[in-house]
């Protein structure tokens, strides 16, 4: 009976190969929380624009004088436009309350402040702290926010915004 074992140098190459492999692969994972932090921000400024519009479509269509709308939000939160004057209550850090129903899961990641008449966001991309990059592609990073401009209803992003 003969006993069949690796040898020391056969441990080594395949030691050697598997370094090589993980070389390899770690640039891939190392932006994985950037690239998740940008995708988070652009699905859920995507669903913010769609609320608003859909919630325009709404009132040009209807022609009662007790129009409700997001979270009990009534015709007079609305500029005569159709569009929400705010999309929530940005001093108590509650930046999305009126238009979303169910809002506190982002609300905790999302930060607005007033400035003029518009509103300035920040999301877990373009918070000074959250680690992203500048990556100049129009995906959000650590220096742009999203601007929401109730007198055209657009939540855009806005590249270069000061901290």
């Amino acid at each position: 009976m003969s006993k069949r074992s690796f040898t020391l140098v056969e441990i080594i190459f395949a030691l050697v190969i598997i370094g090589l492999l993980a070389m390899v692969a770690m640039p891939r994972f190392r932006n994985l929380t950037a690239n998740s932090k940008i995708s988070s921000e652009l699905a859920t400024a995507s669903t913010i624009q769609s609320a608003i519009e859909d919630l325009h479509s709404d009132w040009i269509v209807n022609e009662e004088n007790n129009f409700t709308w997001g979270n009990d939000m009534t015709q007079d939160d609305l500029n005569d436009k159709g569009y929400p004057k705010a999309l929530g209550d940005c001093s108590n850090d509650r930046p999305f309350s009126y238009i979303l129903k169910n809002s506190i899961t982002l609300d905790s990641k999302w930060k607005c402040e007033k400035e003029g008449s518009r509103y300035i966001y920040r999301g877990p991309a373009s918070q000074a702290n959250s680690g992203v990059k500048e990556n100049g592609m129009g995906k959000p990073d650590s220096n742009d926010c999203w601007i929401y401009d109730p007198d055209r209803g657009t939540f855009a992003l806005s590249e270069g915004c000061s901290s």
